[in-house]
């Protein structure tokens, strides 16, 4: 009789110690759902590039294994990049972290940072960049600027042969520029300070030329017919030999002209053909850059996060029920004890 009220009461214990298990998990549950309610949301968007496959100056990809080498240090490339304090660092001044957080100790701010950014290299080909930030917009947007600045920093920072090339090739076409600019200057001024404004073929100058010795000829000879027939000092001998002084000047400054224009144009005509030449040559050497500066493939672009990261009210639900049934289960294990009469 005495064994029977003594199971009586552990069953009735065990009952009660079931509705407390119940009623301390529902209590539990409330009080999860609003710890969630009042507890700031945290949202996380995510994006994704392709690990670079480009060439990469300076590696030999003739075998396979190689080429294998090639796209590890592309994708180590990346990789320091985006994790690299000038990145966080742009970051931070670009959304003006510092006012978002409330901090002012930019190491700080930069460690809250990278405390929020995910960023991981899988075995597909794929990079992933994760950011947490309470403002899903936000998040999304530094997620975007992570291999937006990547592409940007790749195009300031990669120093090929290619490169390289590129630059002094568009410094001489600056030069060349600046120097056929100076060379027709230098033949506008010629043309306007001589009457003959409208002849640039040396050509015709040479022909203008003939015609002007072969008439300063003639007068030479007239001159000294009128000579014998006149005195030196008479008009018609005096005009002659103002006519003949003329000539020679105009044959002079001709001459003068032509060999200064022949100069010009002959300097004008080589600058326009290397102009051309590394007009050209800029335009292949821009192709072969490229070629050889790894480019970001963007797989997926981050966009506004709906769902909340973090708190998660299911993560909450399941720890609360873990800690409710390992607490029950212990008591339990022992009302069973206890029943069985072990303690």
């Amino acid at each position: 009789m005495e064994k029977t009220t003594r199971n009586q009461r552990v069953i009735a214990s065990f009952k009660r110690h079931i509705l407390f298990i119940v009623l301390f998990w529902i209590l539990g549950v409330i009080l999860g759902a609003l710890y969630y309610m009042i507890s700031p949301k945290y949202y996380r968007a995510t994006a994704a590039i392709l690990k670079p496959i480009g060439s990469i100056e300076g590696l030999d990809v003739a075998t396979k294994s190689k080429t294998t080498e090639k796209q590890d240090t592309g994708t180590e490339l990346f990789m320091s990049i985006l994790t690299s304090r000038r990145m966080y660092d742009d970051i931070i001044h670009k959304f003006n972290l510092p006012s978002v957080y409330g901090i002012s100790n930019i190491d700080r701010v930069r460690e809250i940072l990278q405390a929020s950014c995910s960023i991981s290299s899988s075995s597909q080909r794929v990079i992933s960049i994760s950011v947490i930030d309470r403002d899903p917009t936000r998040a999304a947007e530094i997620a975007n600027f992570f291999w937006e600045n990547l592409d940007k920093l790749l195009q300031e920072m990669t120093i090929t042969t290619a490169k390289k090339n590129r630059i002094f090739i568009e410094e001489r076409l600056a030069t060349t520029g600046k120097t056929l600019a100076m060379l027709q200057e230098q033949l506008n001024h010629l043309q306007q300070g001589n009457k003959l404004l409208a002849i640039k073929d040396t050509g015709e100058i040479s022909t203008l030329a003939t015609e002007l010795m072969t008439k300063l000829s003639e007068k030479k000879l007239e001159l000294e017919k009128l000579k014998r027939i006149y005195q030196p000092d008479q008009p018609e001998v005096l005009l002659l030999a103002a006519e003949i002084r003329d000539l020679q000047n105009e044959i002079d400054r001709l001459t003068s002209y032509q060999t200064k224009l022949t100069q010009i144009l002959r300097e004008l005509k080589a600058q326009e053909s290397l102009y051309s030449f590394l007009t050209n040559q800029l335009e292949t050497a821009k192709l072969d850059e490229t070629k050889n500066t790894p480019f970001i493939q963007v797989l997926d672009r981050a966009i506004p996060p709906q769902k909340v990261y973090s708190p998660d009210v299911k993560k909450i639900i399941i720890v609360i029920s873990g800690i409710v049934i390992g607490i029950g289960i212990i008591v339990l294990f022992f009302d069973v004890l206890r029943f069985l009469g072990s303690i």
